[in-house]
């Protein structure tokens, strides 16, 4: 066996997918997978398959409505208690296949307690974490970004690349391209709603004075199979046929090598060094039983919350609180003076995923960005309407409303958007640090210039924004979050605790954070993607046994 051949891999999110998808090409190298590995209910997953297996005509409407189920609109949290926040404010708490199981809290949540207006649900129990119910999309940060940072563009470029090759990446050259490049789509989008299809065409004819005032609208870019959609409508409750990319499909192909091996029902409560060894202290949370793992080197997976949390409770010295970096969301319905032909309905034929974006440039080098996505109708639509609105006398106005608005989620870079302090409380839950999860009130500086832009560039798109109804998201609401750990230049001061360009902390040389924890900012644009490349980074550096300096 080669040096530093063996590895613990702690999560099976986006970025542990990858570590341990790019280590475990290499048949000389033993991975080992620690991960709670919540997994979506049984009567759920056989609703799912049934589907799946069959054509929507004889789709069973039990089967429909138990995948379907939403979170009500001030719903309660995690599963077991009203205690979580997962569904107050603007926007509910997502649910997969209508299961709330990525929020379930099986240890890791406990002793983590957010803002009224927040969230506490900023952990994932399941089996891919958080990649089980996000929304899909797949976009690199500029280049500007970059440089900035103590990674370069040409640095991160070919990691990109190398995820989307396990990624399926639905997208299509547009403006968008000029900062953010294609890199590498396997197909087009399926058809788009008249509503994105109206908005692209005005563009098209107001490019020139648009582009002047910093708007450039652009199509999604998902990572979903779209060749295969049926245009089912149920992208935003879960695909029945899988068809959007989640981690754990990722981990389903790995844990199938013979070099890797999977333990569920573990909660890792403190990580460390020993003689020359990377060592995890695990949980099983089924049993209470405790286990140690000893490998030549140690990759953090956890998610930016999850393993800000972890590397609290292992440092030597922690410090008493920490700042985490979070994109502050923003959701802004609009109305369209021109009505979409028809009223869409549950289960129409469309997709329902992110269709097109509005990208707002308050630089030249496309730096600072405010990035808006577009969502075409879905159940969740009606649930934010008015009560007037949802009763069945006012079925025609509710039409006639429909097939003019149109949501957008809208996101904020975290140089311009508030941070929420991490501060650690008196005592420990299950071997880790109860935190208290706190964000300044005061609102984003950027968020009223991004609504003026939004507003000027109405009469060109006819998407007018209702500013009386602007809601921004609350604390970890985004889930875009971390920075906690960030990669600095080796030269630079250390203010903080931060790590190498290889995600290690000053007194640790063998244990390597790759999540969103350590990216030393996070751009508008979703950081999922950059998650993953970035680990893809590091995870190849070892496995090829570079000299890490």
């Amino acid at each position: 066996m080669s040096r530093d051949g063996t590895f613990l891999v702690v999560g099976s999110g986006p970025s542990a997918a990858m570590v341990a998808l790019t280590l475990s090409e290499r048949p000389d190298h033993r991975v080992t997978v620690l991960d709670l590995g919540g997994r979506l209910e049984d009567d759920h997953e056989r609703a799912r398959v049934r589907l799946a297996t069959r054509s929507q005509p004889e789709w069973e409407p039990a089967d429909v409505a138990l995948v379907t189920e939403r979170a009500a609109r001030n719903g309660r949290g995690r599963r077991g208690g009203p205690g979580g926040h997962g569904g107050h404010g603007p926007v509910p708490q997502k649910r997969a296949y209508g299961s709330d199981y990525p929020f379930q809290d099986l240890g890791q949540g406990a002793g983590i307690r957010g803002s009224t207006r927040g969230t506490d649900d900023v952990v994932s129990s399941a089996y891919g974490g958080f990649s089980t119910v996000w929304g899909a999309q797949v976009m690199p940060f500029s280049r500007s970004t970059f440089e900035r940072w103590p990674i370069s563009w040409q640095d991160m470029e070919p990691h990109y690349r190398a995820v989307l090759d396990e990624l399926p990446l639905a997208g299509e050259p547009d403006d968008l391209a000029e900062l953010f490049p294609l890199l590498n789509p396997r197909s087009d989008l399926p058809p788009l709603g008249s509503r994105a299809v109206a908005v692209l065409r005005r563009y098209e004819r107001h490019r020139r004075g648009l582009r002047a005032i910093g708007v450039t609208v652009g199509r999604a870019r998902l990572a979903f199979r779209a060749p295969a959609c049926t245009r089912c409508g149920l992208c935003m409750t879960g695909c029945p046929q899988s068809l959007i990319y989640s981690a754990a499909q990722t981990m389903d192909r790995v844990r199938r090598r013979p070099n890797v091996a999977v333990h569920g029902s573990l909660l890792v409560e403190r990580i460390g060094q020993q003689e020359g060894e990377a060592v995890a202290w695990c949980r099983d949370v089924r049993t209470g039983q405790r286990h140690e793992f000893r490998a030549d080197r140690l990759f953090v997976g956890a998610g930016g919350m999850g393993s800000t949390r972890l590397v609290l409770a292992s440092m030597a010295s922690p410090p008493r609180s920490i700042d985490v970096a979070e994109t502050a969301q923003f959701v802004l319905p609009f109305l369209s003076a021109h009505p979409v032909p028809a009223s869409p309905a549950p289960g129409s034929h469309d997709f329902t995923l992110n269709q097109f974006n509005v990208l707002l440039q308050f630089d030249h080098e496309g730096y600072t960005t405010s990035q808006v996505h577009f969502y075409p109708y879905n159940p969740a639509i009606l649930d934010a309407l008015p009560a007037p609105l949802r009763a069945h006398w006012a079925a025609s106005a509710t039409d006639q409303v429909v097939r003019r608005l149109t949501v957008a989620f809208g996101y904020l870079p975290s140089w311009a958007s508030p941070s929420i302090r991490a501060t650690v409380r008196p005592g420990s839950t299950n071997g880790l640090p109860a935190l208290d999860l706190v964000r300044s009130e005061e609102s984003p500086a950027l968020l009223g210039p991004a609504l003026r832009r939004l507003l000027r560039a109405a009469p060109s798109l006819d998407l007018w924004p209702l500013l009386s109804h602007a809601s921004l998201s609350g604390p970890g609401k985004s889930y875009h979050f971390g920075s906690s750990f960030p990669h600095r230049h080796r030269t630079a001061p250390a203010t903080a605790p931060s790590t190498d360009r290889w995600g290690r902390l000053p007194d640790w040389t063998r244990i390597h954070v790759v999540d969103g924890t350590v990216l030393p900012s996070l751009a508008s644009t979703t950081f999922t993607f950059t998650v993953m490349a970035n680990a893809h980074r590091i995870a190849e550096a070892v496995s090829r046994g570079l000299d890490l300096v």
